[in-house]
């Protein structure tokens, strides 16, 4: 078997041939196919008054575009739209307008949910999609439903969108006994274009027809086809405009109070505060723009579900704060999916700016009273762009301030020579600076080089860094790539520094009917992207393949299908396997628009390096697991998921499994109810319990498990309702209910085996038994006062209670009704930010 090593150097070799062959021989592939569809802007003398009703002079004036199409009941072959739809474009020299009429037949039928702005919800709605640099390779796109509810993003590589940005544009709507309407105004300022004479902008429109599950394009894109951006038709007749230099100042003002939990006396301690801020986005240029903030607070986001955690692994939280999650796309590195236990390796997950003080511990003998939550972020900014030569970038900075814990500590008068408790603050977090640099350059029509760098400075500790290159190779639009990156880190103490380095290998391909991917992963001990990046391990060797079947035609009770097989090996540097199996799995949906999904996976027998936490290999035995699903039509004013999951060791020695119902209830056009309880339940044979010291030598020589039965109820809740696409309400609540029972207690009797030792429980350390209960929600009223400009008034809170060990019971519904009344924190905050352009 070949070395881990010479993996590596395989995979090297591989992206370097890929870099300096198939790359250059790409400059001169510049075909793409360019539809012949256009449609030519008027000039607007007098801005059409916005109001979806189209009876202003230059809509008289304006072309109209129609011809609509969309795939027929095969997904496969063209067929004319049911309903017609046609649409008109107008500008000046501010903004872009586009008016978009949508014929109904049958217009009470119309599906016009009232949701706030960027909600989901099944809808008839349109989607304009622009691309002014017309590289054929990305742009915006801009969507509308019949109640006004507006939605927007960014499109990228002529493969992919994002929704993470928001644009500050308008949009009316009305409904008509002809069908429904939408009225656009797009500011130059949201789009980035270089200065000409005249301009040819790309531009396609869709509409979507709820109840019949239609979606009707002006520009056609098949099932399989490649490419987006590079299929869109031509927008003409733009002259005597000037792409705007645009500066947005959006300044922010808030006040929060906070009900602590009531300390051992029941009194409550009460933390009152006020802050400001600010945000800012400023044009550079016509393809370079700095967005910036100041001060920020994130009141209004949603709290982190609550999890039970008892691997060796970190639970992964996506991120939600809205000045890291608008434009995150541009850091968006082209990773290898990889199936098995560790997954890919992320150079950079925005979490870490900001996270919970701790870098420094406490001194031996002191107790902690508290600290913050989170470390305080003073500022941040991020430049991006795409310049004239293809090369897109993007740089991230922020700092953050030093955080102290407060602590009781003993001391001695040195007067009097008595000793006293006395409080102090002690530093746990210097002030930090974190730094992150993407950039990638178009190489011809289809390929990419990247090149990737983080890096963390702050007082006390030795800084952190990490880079990559990476080179995608596609042959075809929407077709097969080869993509390939080597990565290495350099971090750790300033007396125990640390490098480390990975190589990937990817080639897939996902656009016909048969498709599929193989990958390759190789990570050294010493690669760690943890200070600014996510990643699980290292030490690791991963190797797979996928393989599906997409049938192009419905068939049997199926509309659309895909199903998938896989097999994986992993293993660590010292060869010792950490994973192998293979399975497969489906989704499908039904003809009558239903939903269902099955997966089945065998893991063969290998070794486990971290189970021992430290200590020596351990045996893991085979395993089965599976899941299935299966949900009604989404279109229903009653939507029902269920999906139950389990697995088991070969001779069943340890069992898990999971229940799990949803229900979506729509009573009205501007209501959404969402109930998600799920109770899961399994009986592990050797769950780790700790490590100890027989001998006294420093060093554990003693592993210790035991058989864990652990219960788990969740309870999630969400509520929505919109008394105007301005005005909203949403909650959301989580009961989160767990017990965990320890027996058997037993200590590895020898490595890489599976075998054991019995353990007395008056040799542990404590009770390892836990059984808690929780309560999380938030409830946020929003309202967006004027375009860009928004109130927020929150209500959060976090409870916690446990039960008495000495009826330990699972008792999940009793826990829920108690945890109402359990003793925990509340915030109530206001935030009114005021959006400036200039």
């Amino acid at each position: 078997m070949p070395s881990p090593a010479a993996r590596l150097r395989f995979v090297s070799c591989a992206l370097a041939a890929l870099v300096g062959l198939g790359l250059p021989a790409l400059a001169d592939d510049d075909e793409r196919p360019h539809p012949e569809k256009s449609v030519r802007a008027v000039r607007a003398l007098t801005p059409p008054k916005l109001d979806g009703i189209f009876d202003d002079e230059v809509w008289s004036e304006a072309g109209r575009a129609t011809d609509f199409w969309h795939l027929d009941a095969n997904n496969r072959d063209p067929a004319p739209a049911t309903e017609k739809t046609e649409f008109q474009v107008a500008y000046d020299d501010e903004a872009l307008y586009i008016a978009v009429m949508c014929y109904d037949s049958e217009p009470d039928k119309i599906v016009s949910r009232r949701t706030r702005r960027e909600e989901e919800a099944e809808r008839d709605w349109v989607r304009v999609r622009l691309d002014p640099h017309h590289d054929h390779k990305g742009g915006a796109y801009f969507i509308v439903g019949p109640s006004g509810w507006q939605k927007d993003g960014v499109l990228f590589d002529n493969s992919w969108g994002s929704d993470t940005w928001n644009g500050v544009w308008e949009a009316e709507t009305r409904l008509s006994d002809k069908g429904w309407s939408a009225e656009y105004r797009i500011p130059y300022h949201v789009l980035r274009f270089a200065e000409s004479a005249e301009y040819m902008w790309g531009v396609t429109v869709h509409r979507n027809i709820s109840r019949k599950q239609e979606e009707t394009q002006w520009i056609l894109h098949r099932e399989g086809d490649g490419g987006i951006a590079s299929r869109f038709g031509h927008l003409t007749g733009i002259e005597g405009v000037s792409p705007p230099t645009h500066l947005e100042v959006l300044p922010f003002t808030l006040g929060r109070s906070s009900f602590a939990a009531r300390d051992d006396s029941g009194s409550r301690a009460t933390d009152l505060f006020g802050s400001t801020g600010l945000d800012l986005r400023y044009g550079l240029s016509s393809n370079i723009s700095l967005n910036a903030t100041f001060n920020p607070d994130f009141g209004q986001v949603e709290a982190d579900p609550a999890v039970v955690n008892l691997s060796v692994f970190e639970t992964f939280f996506r991120e939600q704060r809205p000045f890291f999650v608008e434009g995150s796309s541009v850091f968006n590195m082209p990773g290898v999916y990889l199936f098995g236990v560790t997954g890919y390796s992320s150079l950079f997950h925005s979490r870490r700016i900001g996270r919970r003080p701790g870098r420094f511990g406490i001194p031996d003998g002191a107790a902690e009273i508290s600290r913050p939550d989170a470390s305080t972020i003073l500022g941040a900014a991020k430049l991006s762009g795409k310049t004239e030569s293809g090369m897109s970038f993007a740089v991230l900075e922020t700092l953050t301030a030093a955080e102290y814990a407060l602590l009781e500590e003993t001391t001695t008068n040195p007067v009097t020579g008595k000793t006293q408790r006395v409080e102090r603050d002690h530093l746990v977090e210097p002030m930090t600076n974190h730094f992150v640099a993407r950039a990638v350059q178009d190489v011809g029509a289809l390929s990419k080089l990247g090149a990737t760098m983080t890096a963390m400075n702050g007082e006390g500790f030795a800084p952190a860094y990490v880079g990559s290159i990476d080179a995608t190779r596609r042959f075809s639009e929407g077709g097969a790539r080869v993509f390939g990156r080597l990565a290495a880190s350099r971090n750790g103490a300033f007396d125990d520094r640390s490098r480390g380095y990975e190589g990937a290998l990817l080639l897939e391909d996902w656009s016909g009917t048969w498709s599929g991917q193989a990958y390759a992963d190789v990570r050294s001990r010493g690669f760690d992207t943890n200070d600014l990046g996510f990643t699980l391990r290292s030490d690791i060797v991963q190797s797979g393949a996928w393989g599906s079947l997409v049938p192009r035609r419905p068939f049997f009770i199926f509309r659309t299908s895909m199903w998938m097989v896989d097999a994986h090996s992993n293993w660590n540097f010292d060869g010792d396997r950490l994973s192998r199996g293979y399975g497969g799995w489906g989704f499908n949906t039904l003809k009558n628009y239903w939903e269902s999904g099955w997966a089945i996976h065998r893991y063969l027998d290998h070794i486990d390096d971290l189970a021992t936490r430290g200590g020596p290999p351990m045996l893991i035995p085979p395993t089965w697991d599976w899941r299935s699903n299966i949900g009604t039509d989404g279109r229903r004013p009653v939507k029902l998921d269920a999906e139950v999951s389990g697995g088991w060791t070969d001779g069943r020695i340890s069992t898990n499994s999971r229940y799990g119902v949803g229900v979506e209830l729509k009573p009205a056009s501007n209501v959404q109810v969402s109930i998600q309880p799920s109770y899961s339940t399994r009986h592990d044979d050797s769950q780790w319990v700790e490590n100890m010291d027989a001998d006294g030598d420093g060093e554990d020589d003693r592993f210790v498990f035991g058989e864990l039965d652990q219960d788990v109820f969740d309870l999630g809740v969400r509520a929505s309702l919109s008394l105007t696409t301005k005005l909203s309400l949403q909650t959301y609540l989580q009961s989160f209910v767990v017990n965990g029972d320890y027996t058997a207690f037993k200590e590895l009797a020898a490595p890489r085996t599976y075998s054991f030792t019995r353990v007395d429980q008056s040799e542990l350390s404590g009770n390892p038994d836990f059984s808690n209960r929780s309560l999380r929600g938030n409830m946020v009223l929003r309202w967006e006062y004027e375009p860009g400009s928004t109130l927020f008034l929150v209500w959060s809170q976090n409870r916690h209670g446990s039960v008495d060990f000495d009826n330990p019971d699972f008792k999940p519904l009793p826990s829920v009704r108690d945890s109402f009344t359990d003793d925990g924190e509340d915030v109530f905050l206001i935030k009114l930010n005021y959006w400036m352009g200039m």
